[in-house]
């Protein structure tokens, strides 16, 4: 496990660290606070109020604290990832990183104080000392954050959270930067579907377009083909032109590339090899860094006691997160099978527990790719996240976000006010990845893409109802971000309409980016993520779940291996993230943090620009019923992709599918002119 350590205190300044930052006595006058902005949940006005949380409640709470030399730190990260820069590349290990740029052990130490002084128990701080990681009781963090902290009713889930603003001790002002863990609804949300058993009705496609039923109605004037039956590797090799140069050598080896997620699937590594030799892929490398407890944490209510639990269901679901997991390696080990998959799990979905899972893999240098399919449905900006990014930059660590499932958040346009950026993906300091339908024809050719914004169907009475294209399904999130100003990278090749896209609007809780000052567009880049053309994955799967609803292990389950097509930007950051694999093989050096090398590329053969299609592109699926067999009926639905919504399709750069999707070798050149390992063609 990570190394943690707590920053040593001189004993001659105790005393007057606790003085500085101690609680204040019964009748004292209150001393001045700092304010921390965006420690209030978006969900506080919406979410059913169950009045105040009980005091002697358990809390945890991670304390991010600033940067030493901020500004420096800030230069440091622009130059080092700017390819016209001189010192692009000339990445800092994790050692150097901590003696420039880390926390002191002073600030620690001030930190430290502040937090026992109130109660609260230090529990650990990482050896690069981006947080200090508390517990405590209800009362003592809220006496510590000058705040009031309530039960909510979230999803079905009972939850707590502040509802005033936190603050510090004045003393503290600009050395916290974040206070994480309080709210207990601040739970990521995995991007995939999962186990219980899930099997494809038939019929569908091996190829894009193969077959079609003669038997349904037309929509858009013809008949449409059958849905995918799931890529395989090679069909996405093939698609994104890339078959030839993993065939040669150019497979990714030597790369490390970590995926992150909530608890840990433990049939990981027995899915991965299956599914490797069932579709020619060599072995894969995996190397876990998780734990007991994330392995097998139940559905039911499991440790930690401050995960939201509602009617002895755990709605984090450890299972859904297994999926997660098994597409993330399989889709990365697809693109790049010679690379070494790193899995670092977190304990749960709470977003501070994925951020102990984040910085241990930034502080312990354990891969320089980092693809993470999770995020939030709100545009919130993330300090503490932030931090470990900007870490990640400064060593030569790229990370990658996808952009969501759920297009613009505003149900197909129809609600306008609730437009977001998915946090997570919004970060200046991340690569976000949109998602794409892809065309694969039956030579494992591109034939097309277009962007995954899917409206539905259904087919009733003999027709499709509501009628072609239907309502709003899914899609890859986009869009401009009211959290986050303009990147410099982005300047100049985001159209002003996007970048400036709130100037003159207000959302609905009325924050503006800022006059003339242009906001951050997501997603930067695209692939795959479309479920109705998707991506075949293999795992281990409850056939008996329908009699065990609350996923417990039983010695008469039928749990076996099985294949089922999936999608989603879960899809699109693994696959992105093994191309950035190859890329890095290519140059024999790490690109880092990429986004600056992305935009400089745009334009000169890198991307297929994705554009509005020509005419309506639309699949048709069944759905079983009970998920698993036609026993309990069957359902047929019709698919639109291409429904963007609020966002737009066009060429060149789009809030849709932002630079496009790799194109293969010219992709690879433009990141790798001189790489000798790139083949002709």
């Amino acid at each position: 496990m990570p190394r943690t350590s707590i920053a040593p205190v001189l004993a001659a300044g105790v005393a007057a660290l606790a003085l500085a930052a101690a609680a204040p006595m019964a009748g004292a006058a209150t001393p001045a606070r700092a304010g921390l902005a965006g420690t209030l949940p978006a969900y506080l006005h919406s979410a059913r109020d169950l009045g105040a949380a009980p005091a002697t409640g358990g809390v945890r709470a991670l304390i991010a604290l600033r940067h030493r030399d901020q500004a420096g730190l800030d230069a440091f990260v622009g130059a080092v990832s700017d390819p016209r820069s001189a010192q692009y590349g000339r990445y800092l290990t994790p050692a150097q990183f901590e003696a420039r740029y880390a926390p002191s052990d002073a600030d620690v130490a001030q930190v430290t104080a502040f937090a026992k002084a109130y109660g609260l128990s230090v529990q650990s701080v990482p050896h690069n000392h981006a947080y200090v990681s508390v517990s405590g009781t209800v009362a003592q963090a809220e006496r510590a954050f000058s705040t009031s902290i309530s039960r909510f009713t979230l999803r079905g889930a009972t939850v707590q959270a502040p509802t005033v603003a936190l603050s510090v001790p004045a003393a503290l002002r600009g050395l916290v930067t974040d206070v994480s863990g309080l709210d207990t609804g601040d739970v990521a949300q995995h991007q995939a579907s999962a186990p219980p058993a899930y099997v494809n009705a038939p019929p569908c496609s091996t190829s894009w377009g193969e077959s079609t039923q003669q038997d349904l109605p037309t929509a858009f004037g013809a008949l449409q083909p059958d849905v995918p039956c799931g890529y395989t590797p090679q069909q996405v090799q093939g698609a994104y032109g890339v078959t030839g140069a993993i065939a040669g050598g150019l497979d990714g080896r030597g790369q490390r590339v970590a995926v992150i997620d909530a608890y840990s699937s433990p049939s990981i590594v027995a899915d991965a090899t299956e599914y490797s030799s069932r579709h020619g892929l060599p072995a894969p490398t995996i190397e876990l860094h998780d734990n007991a407890l994330q392995r097998n944490a139940p559905e039911g209510p499991t440790i930690p006691a401050d995960v939201p639990v509602v009617g002895g269901l755990n709605l984090q679901d450890p299972q859904g997160w297994a999926g997660e997991e098994t597409l993330d390696v399989e889709a990365i080990h697809s693109i790049a099978p010679g690379a070494t998959i790193v899995y670092q799990g977190a304990n749960s979905a709470l977003n501070m527990d994925l951020q102990t899972a984040q910085n241990s893999v930034v502080q312990d240098d354990l891969a320089q790719i980092v693809s993470n399919s999770y995020g939030g449905s709100t545009d919130d900006s993330d300090a503490t996240s932030d931090g470990i990014w900007q870490q990640a930059a400064a060593q030569g660590i790229g990370v990658y976000f996808s952009s969501g499932d759920a297009g613009d958040e505003t149900t197909g346009g129809t609600d306008p006010a609730a437009r977001a950026t998915d946090s997570g993906g919004n970060s200046p300091y991340v690569t976000s990845v949109g998602g794409t339908t892809l065309a694969v024809g039956k030579d494992d050719n591109y034939e097309f893409e277009t962007y995954w914004g899917t409206f539905s169907s259904t087919l009733t009475d003999g027709a499709w109802s509501p009628a072609a294209p239907g309502v709003f399904n899914s899609g890859g999130g986009g869009g401009t971000s009211q959290a986050y100003a303009q990147p410099s990278y982005q300047a100049g090749v985001v159209p002003d309409a996007f970048s400036h896209y709130w100037e003159s609007k207000s959302s609905d809780d009325g924050r503006v980016s800022g006059g003339a000052v242009p906001g951050r567009v997501t997603p930067d880049v695209a692939m795959l993520a479309d479920p109705n053309s998707g991506f075949l994955i293999g795992l281990s799967q409850d056939f008996d779940q329908a009699a065990n609803p609350l996923g417990l292990p039983l010695p008469t389950d039928d749990t076996h291996y099985s294949e089922y097509r999936i999608g989603g930007t879960s899809l699109a950051s693994p696959l992105f993230a093994g191309m950035m694999a190859l890329a890095d093989q290519a140059a024999g050096a790490h690109h880092g943090f990429a986004n600056p090398a992305l935009y400089a590329a745009g334009g000169a053969g890198a991307f297929n620009d994705i554009s509005a299609p020509s005419s309506p592109v639309a699949v048709v699926r069944t759905n079983d019923t009970n998920s698993i067999d036609a026993s309990g009926g069957t359902q047929t639905l019709l698919r639109t992709a291409g429904q963007t919504g609020t966002l737009t399709s066009q060429p060149g750069y789009d809030d849709s599918t932002g630079l496009g999707s790799p194109k293969g070798l010219g992709f690879l050149r433009a990141l790798a002119p001189d790489s000798a390992l790139i083949p002709a063609g």
